[in-house]
């Protein structure tokens, strides 16, 4: 899933030819992230949203959660990173661990954990990033 332009890259085994030498079986399909049951994806096991949840704002996000959640299935699991709300939120943009978890009703929170700032300049550095893991619910 990517930035400000809400991209979503999936990428799908469909067991055929490959697309670069060592991806067997991969696709990749650039869509809108607010708009996913749309993209007739399928069903996904795992999620991994880096930086685009928390530059969306509040519908956009409730959006990208229904979205997640249709492709979802039973038991999938979502790894997110986000920046936190903060003073500089205008500059680099952040989301709350209650605003993640409005967003994906019907998935279970497994973990929040501190992400490493190691190699961030400033002010990313002062955000208090975290990872989030959860579950869809059966």
């Amino acid at each position: 899933m990517g930035g400000r332009g809400h991209r979503l890259r999936a990428g799908r085994d469909r067991g055929g030819s490959s697309q670069e030498p060592g991806a067997a079986g991969l696709s990749y399909v650039v869509g809108d992230v607010t708009q996913l049951p749309s993209a007739n994806l399928g069903m996904f096991d795992f999620f991994l949203d880096i930086g685009c949840f928390q530059g969306l704002d509040t519908g956009q996000r409730l959006a990208q959660g229904k979205g997640v959640g249709a492709l979802a299935s039973p038991g999938a699991t979502l790894l997110l990173l986000s920046f936190g709300p903060s003073r500089w939120r205008w500059l680099v943009e952040g989301a709350s661990q209650e605003e993640v978890q409005t967003a994906f009703a019907g998935w279970e929170m497994l973990a929040s954990e501190p992400a490493d700032t190691a190699g961030l300049g400033w002010p990313m550095n002062k955000t208090a990033p975290r990872w989030y893991r959860l579950r869809r619910s059966a």
